[in-house]
């Protein structure tokens, strides 16, 4: 008999491989999830890998000529090249429509972004930087300090002469008033108004005695006439009576004659009078007042400690001089004569409406003052010199001559320009050749350049920070002069050591003159640096005649030579309007010869001087002297112009110029397009290894089955 098992071992049959599978199946659940968790973390690293290659990608089609001319890095595409560039370098990186049974990716969005171009001016600033940091000797700065220096001692000094000419100003409107003063004296002590009141005060007299004598007369006819009773006879009397009536009144008439000639010279004798009253008191006043500035100028330059000595020398005893000047007008103390002439006549006058005996007491009364009015004069002079005023004007027009081939920022360009887009206005064009020649003129180039004193002393504290953008417009682009005298043609080359004279641009040449100017027009940008270097040149030259006593005794007996007259207050002015003249003559060759690549000294000596009064250029040759920290070329002006020039402005103007540049073999190229950075945010999904279960929904299961990565990235360059 067979044994039977028992019911519990039946029933545990199996239970070893349940148990096992449902350990195995834990095991594998929790395999599967770590496994799949590190792949989801290497797809995090992948995905960022090829996001950031693609983003390498897209910004590797840089504008070529952005960098090779201008050391800048900027790509300009279109919205939909981008988008397409990035997609098809991100797929590919990701391996997307290849065999990839590791991550199965799939691109599920994409957005880009481009949050910075090179419009942006930090942004432009820090690629300018990048590209100088090698490239800027740090000597230039200690070489632009020396002449910033120069230069601001030089508006210190222009500053002293354009006070010095406000005084001049004031002593010369004095000096024409002594001149009409002196005038209106002299026509008053040559008007024999006493002779000439007397002999008519006679023939007034005469004149009624006539009259009493006629009047008498016509008496006695009338009494005949009236008594007479025959017909004939009162005919007769009546006849003769109306002709000496007509005697009469013919010698009324005269009479009236005489009194209205009396009266016409005696106002004409108290307006003379008036008006010389009017000039002396204007005169009184205004020496009061140039008196006071004389004093407070004199206390200025006393306490001033700085400028250029010799001007402040100068200055000092030519207010010395004026004081004494002044103190010889004896102006003042002829006002009570004149007052005096002015009561006798008006007296006269009144009396001539009251009886005939008090108009001829008040006649016999009249007795007008001598005015006798002194001031210092010049004595008679001559000079072997010439009026050099008339020819400095067509020598200016000649050096501000337009030149050809000039060209101009049409309007379509003008407007999309980023200097015009910010709103920054170009600088002041308001300048007129003649300003130059005019005492307004020379007044306006002495203020110019005395105001760039603060401009300089904030150049100081700031000429390391523009150094590196200054020496990158220098360096990139064209201006007037490229090459010093000497110089072989390589040192006109770029940063880059290419000629930059024949790369294409939309200038013929002023590039950096329109970053200094920002005009549209190519020949007022020119014009506008000459004018700026000339006003520098200008101060320079006139402070070097106005402190040379050789020159400025020529220029003295000139200014007394050129007129008929000479008051004392006036002559500083006249002086001083020849001195500019032939400041102006020398200012202009020194244009000319910064223009033809040479070096100038900011302060000339006597050997180095090279025209005369009246123009004339001498040909002597005078030392090299290149060991002087202030010789100056007109790469130098410009240098120091840019480091007067607003950041903001500078920066735009350079965009412009670039924009314009590489406009013309891309059109329609706009810098700030260029962009010099893109971010990108991207969703990726991955498949899943483990997790995807049949049986749910296909929405379900995609949600179960894959998994998205998301990734945000910038890069720039």
């Amino acid at each position: 008999m067979k044994a039977v098992k028992p019911i519990s071992t039946i029933y545990n049959k199996g239970s070893i491989t349940v148990f096992i599978s449902i350990v195995l199946s834990s095991i594998f659940l929790v395999a599967g999830t770590f496994t799949d968790a590190a792949r989801i973390r290497l797809a995090h690293s992948q995905v960022q890998r090829a996001s950031q290659t693609a983003l390498s990608s897209v910004l590797a089609c840089y504008n070529n000529e952005l960098k090779e001319q201008y050391g800048l890095f900027g790509f300009y595409l279109d919205n939909e090249t981008v988008n397409d560039s990035f997609e098809e370098y991100f797929s590919k990186n990701l391996n997307i429509g290849s065999q990839d049974f590791l991550y199965g990716f799939n691109i599920e969005n994409i957005k880009l972004e481009r949050p910075f171009g090179l419009g942006n001016n930090k942004i432009f600033e820090e690629q300018i930087m990048e590209f100088m940091k090698y490239r800027a000797p740090l000597e230039i700065a200690s070489e632009l300090l020396s002449k910033i220096e120069g230069i601001k001692n030089l508006s210190k000094g222009s500053k002293v002469y354009k006070r010095k000419m406000e005084t001049d100003k004031k002593a010369g409107a004095i000096g024409k008033l002594q001149m009409l003063l002196e005038e209106k004296a002299g026509a008053i002590n040559n008007s024999d108004i006493a002779v000439k009141i007397k002999d008519l005060k006679e023939q007034l007299i005469e004149k009624n005695s006539v009259i009493e004598e006629i009047s008498a007369r016509l008496g006695d006819l009338q009494g005949l006439y009236s008594n007479e009773k025959d017909a004939g006879t009162r005919k007769s009397l009546l006849s003769e009576i109306n002709s000496v009536r007509a005697e009469l009144t013919d010698i009324n008439n005269a009479k009236a004659n005489v009194k209205n000639s009396i009266l016409d010279n005696l106002n004409l004798f108290k307006n003379l009078n008036a008006v010389a009253a009017d000039y002396s008191q204007s005169i009184t006043v205004q020496k009061g007042d140039l008196l006071n500035r004389i004093e407070e100028e004199l206390k200025f330059v006393s306490d001033s400690r700085e400028g250029i000595e010799e001007i402040q020398k100068a200055y000092n005893q030519s207010l010395s001089n004026m004081k004494d000047i002044i103190g010889e007008d004896n102006s003042g103390s002829i006002i009570k004569s004149l007052e005096s002439n002015i009561v006798s006549c008006f007296n006269a006058i009144e009396k001539a409406g009251e009886s005939e005996g008090s108009f001829l007491s008040a006649l016999d009364s009249f007795q007008p003052q001598e005015i006798n009015y002194t001031f210092i004069k010049s004595g008679p002079a001559s000079s072997e010199d010439e009026d050099n005023r008339d020819k400095v004007l067509q020598v200016l027009q000649k050096a501000f001559k337009s030149k050809e081939e000039m060209k101009t920022i049409d309007h379509s360009l003008l407007t999309q320009l980023p200097s015009k887009k910010r709103m920054l206005q170009e600088e002041n064009s308001d300048w007129d050749i003649l300003d130059f020649n005019t005492t307004n003129g020379a007044e306006k180039e002495l203020q110019y350049i005395g105001e760039k004193e603060s401009g300089f002393e904030q150049i100081a504290l700031n000429i390391a920070e523009d150094l590196f953008v200054n020496e990158y417009i220098m360096g990139i682009f064209r201006h007037d002069v490229p090459l010093m005298k000497g110089e072989t043609d390589s040192e006109a080359y770029n940063l880059r050591s290419e000629d930059k004279y024949q790369r294409n641009g939309f200038f013929s040449c002023y590039e950096v003159e329109y970053i200094i100017n920002g005009n549209k027009d190519e020949a007022v940008n020119s014009m506008l640096i000459t004018s700026e270097i000339l006003a520098v040149r200008l101060a320079a030259n006139v402070i070097h005649i106005y402190t040379d006593p050789s020159k400025m005794n020529r220029v003295t007996a000139l200014a007394a030579a050129l007129s008929s007259w000479s008051a004392g207050l006036s002559t500083p002015l006249i002086q001083t309007m020849l001195v500019f003249s032939w400041a102006m003559f020398e200012s202009l060759y020194d244009q000319e010869q910064l223009s033809q690549g040479e070096k100038i000294a900011l302060y000339k000596n006597g050997d180095q001087w090279k025209t005369d009064i009246s123009g004339t250029i001498n040909n002597k040759k005078t030392a090299e002297a290149n060991n002087n920290p202030l010789l100056l070329s007109y790469q130098d002006y410009l240098r120091i112009f840019l480091l007067l020039t607003d950041k903001e402005k500078k920066l735009a103007r350079t965009q412009d110029l670039i924009q314009l540049n590489v406009a013309m073999s891309l059109q329609g190229f706009s810098i700030e397009d260029s962009y010099v950075a893109l971010a990108a945010d991207t969703t990726v999904s991955m498949k899943n290894l483990f997790l995807s279960i049949p049986a749910f929904s296909l929405e379900q299961r995609r949600n179960i089955s894959r998994t998205d990565i998301n990734e945000g990235m910038l890069l720039s360059y």
